[in-house]
């Protein structure tokens, strides 16, 4: 107690405040924590992600290999089926982010939603063709047969539909007997159980479907370029709340891009397990991934709004609005 009084008489009334304060401060610091490498952890992200793929491979390497650990952040991966689903959940704040292109939160948007923002895009396009049957030889075998897509509205459609359009078919959805089935994994089942003899494929189920005598017949993920690619997308809340856990993913990412090109063997060995492929096969999906993956996590703000013109009819959309690139700015 004496030394209480003293203090007080020493500083007053507002000295002992302000040291109340700066100790608060120092044990709000001390609760941040460390990692093992003495790194402060900067919080925890919760990222939503539609499916196994190989397009969310930098997120698997950077967490294999201690990335996000390393850069001061805690990510805990949670799969969301369907695109709307994750946008759901984000306005809900029940995720902090989101995998998905642009072209996944355009639609609410459209719809008036004000509170999701674009921050980074890691992947430039879709790895995605059309795969068909041994027996089909070109396009014109395609009329009236079933063949299958995602859903509508996605990317995925919308480079399916132009794709075909651009093979000779004027009206894909009338010409054949057009497919929609959510889900890489049910459109390669139906395409090579004879169901469907054609499908919008990407890596790796493309190359699953070459091993089986299937081919592509047409690439589709630059079809439309300018164009977007896949990313992230958050809530608003989240930039300011979790801003420096946000800068400490991003950066992960782009270091882990950087280092899958550097280190081909382990980055192979990590798809392998990953994605339960094969070495031979592991090689093959490393190869045609990597030219797509974009380590500086930019975009081409022209490709995003023309993908947002698509979407938004009569009445337009100015796309930077729901971009923010700030927390890019001094990552890379």
């Amino acid at each position: 107690m004496a030394n209480r009084t003293s203090l007080h008489r020493l500083l007053g009334l507002p000295g002992v405040l302000i040291i109340l304060l700066l100790a608060a401060g120092c044990a709000g610091q001390e609760e941040q924590g460390s990692n093992g490498n003495g790194t402060p952890i900067n919080g925890k992200l919760t990222l939503g992600y539609p499916a196994v793929s190989a397009t969310i491979f930098p997120i698997i390497y950077a967490q294999e290999k201690g990335i996000f650990e390393e850069e001061g952040v805690e990510v805990e991966m949670s799969r969301i089926r369907g695109i709307p689903q994750i946008v759901a959940t984000l306005l809900n704040v029940d995720i902090d982010l989101g995998w998905m292109g642009f072209d996944g939160m355009a639609h609410a948007v459209v719809e008036g939603v004000e509170d999701l923002r674009y921050v980074g895009e890691f992947l430039r396009e879709l790895p995605q063709s059309l795969v068909v049957a041994p027996h089909i030889n070109g396009f014109e075998d395609l009329r009236g047969q079933p063949v299958a897509t995602a859903g509508p509205g996605t990317l995925t459609d919308t480079l399916f539909a132009e794709g075909l359009m651009r093979g000779g078919l004027a009206n894909p959805r009338q010409e054949t007997e057009y497919l929609h089935l959510p889900g890489q994994a049910s459109r390669l089942t139906q395409l090579l159980n004879g169901t469907v003899v054609a499908s919008s494929l990407k890596v790796p189920a493309t190359q699953r479907a070459a091993q089986e005598g299937f081919r592509g017949l047409q690439y589709q993920g630059s079809l439309l370029e300018p164009w977007s690619g896949e990313g992230f997308v958050t809530h608003t809340s989240i930039l300011s709340s979790k801003g420096a856990a946000l800068r400490s993913f991003l950066r992960s990412l782009g270091r882990a891009i950087r280092e899958m090109e550097a280190n081909k063997g382990e980055a192979v060995e990590v798809a392998a397990a990953f994605l339960e492929l094969d070495p031979v096969m592991a090689e093959k999906v490393y190869d045609a991934m990597m030219p797509l993956f974009n380590a500086d996590g930019t975009w081409k703000l022209e490709g995003i709004q023309r993908m947002f013109d698509s979407r938004s009819g009569p009445q337009k959309v100015d796309a930077a609005r729901f971009l923010d690139d700030s927390f890019l700015d001094s990552t890379f």
